[in-house]
């Protein structure tokens, strides 16, 4: 295999821009073309390509990748500005779905471990669909638009915390209480290090590269920096995307936030973070998932209504009318790079099986597909009741 693999890399950039490309044409995220690509690559129907070590790596680089932006982009001015209104719709649309995704899984196996990593998928929601459907619309800047957004900034964040405590706590090899002070020691620690790295080295580092003439290597330092926060949260036992995350939200309240975004965006999305996408659905062969087709309906309804509801109730006591409210519930039904980060990296440490996985995968796509429906069924249907 490994004389093929850079075959395989050419086949899994050309085809995921092509996919990708259609994908936004059917009014879609990329993603879904992506785990599509890799679904049609796969063992499920050519079975031409296996992801080996360098596929593997290349993927590990584009989650960090990911993530890194993830932290760039988020925004701690707007969201103190905006958390009135977002903060309770967020809230819902965490507990809910964290319980329903807890209580499913323990029900069918009892197992507390890939309970706890259920509830986390379940959390997390990616607004790249309904940002898609509300700019068509023309109702993103509107009260719903603005609350799905920061709500689901929210989301991304206490998702990665809920990821960090999860994956840190299952990471001794012993349940004992000891393991457990450790773990807790460690993810502590993490956040004191990298807290302190940011504020008194990092930022006064790069508000001073002007100085020092190193202006033009910006982006160079900032990979340097999202690898060692990342290696950093690996020591820690934790996940290395909460490293890569902390590194973002750090340089992102740098002058160089939008030369740095701009050049991890065109390397990342140009080659790592496709690869990663198209990697998940390698590992995905659909005629082989064991679960029952009961499990994943119930995986794939708990997994919609729990956010549905959750956000709609907590928007609901924000007193926002009942339209409103379904509104942002259904905007916040979408999940993406986070539920599949979060379900890969428990599969790759063993904390679950591949079902889970296949059926995150599933959710993807299908949230995907409803969202658009229903969040124009809500805004033409009950435009008049709006206001």
């Amino acid at each position: 295999m490994e004389n093929h693999i850079l075959l395989h890399l050419a086949v899994i950039i050309f085809f995921s821009k092509i996919l990708g490309a259609i994908s936004r044409k059917l009014k879609q995220p990329p993603v879904v073309g992506m785990l599509l690509l890799g679904i049609i690559l796969g063992p499920t129907i050519l079975n031409f390509i296996e992801p080996d070590e360098v596929i593997k790596w290349i993927a590990k680089v584009g989650v960090l990748f990911l993530l890194f932006e993830a932290g760039l982009e988020t925004n701690m001015k707007r969201i103190k500005e905006d958390s009135k209104q977002a903060i309770l719709p967020a809230i819902g649309g965490i507990t809910l779905p964290f319980i329903l995704g807890f209580l499913l899984m323990y029900f069918v196996n009892h197992n507390i471990t890939q309970a706890l990593v259920v509830g986390v998928v379940f959390t997390a929601t990616s607004v790249s669909v309904s940002v898609m459907t509300l700019l068509d619309l023309g109702k993103l800047k509107g009260i719903e638009g603005r609350c799905i957004v920061n709500s689901a900034i929210i989301d991304d964040i206490v998702g990665i915390l809920l990821l960090t405590f999860v994956f840190g706590l299952t990471s001794g090899s012993s349940g004992s209480s000891t393991t457990i002070i450790i773990s807790f020691a460690k993810i502590i620690a993490f956040f004191v290090i990298a807290t302190l790295l940011g504020i008194f080295i990092l930022k006064p580092f790069f508000l001073n590269l002007k100085k020092i003439l190193l202006d033009n290597v910006v982006i160079s330092l900032a990979i340097a920096v999202v690898l060692l926060y990342s290696w950093l949260a690996e020591m820690a036992g934790l996940a290395a995307i909460t490293g890569a995350y902390f590194a973002g939200l750090f340089l992102g309240q740098t002058e160089y936030k939008s030369a740095v975004h701009t050049g991890i965006a065109n390397i990342g999305k140009s080659f790592f973070v496709d690869v990663f996408f198209v990697s998940i659905g390698l590992q995905f062969d659909l005629f082989e998932i064991e679960a029952e087709p009961a499990f994943l309906l119930l995986f794939i309804l708990f997994a919609i209504f729990g956010k549905m509801i959750g956000s709609g109730i907590g928007a609901k006591i924000t007193k926002f009318d009942a339209v409103r409210s379904f509104r942002i519930g259904a905007g916040m039904i979408p999940r993406g790079e986070v539920a599949l980060i979060v379900a890969n990296m428990a599969l790759a440490k063993g904390l679950v099986s591949t079902d889970i996985l296949s059926a995150t995968i599933l959710l993807v796509i299908i949230s995907a597909l409803v969202t658009p429906l229903i969040l124009k069924f809500s805004f033409t249907k009950f435009e008049k009741r709006s206001f």
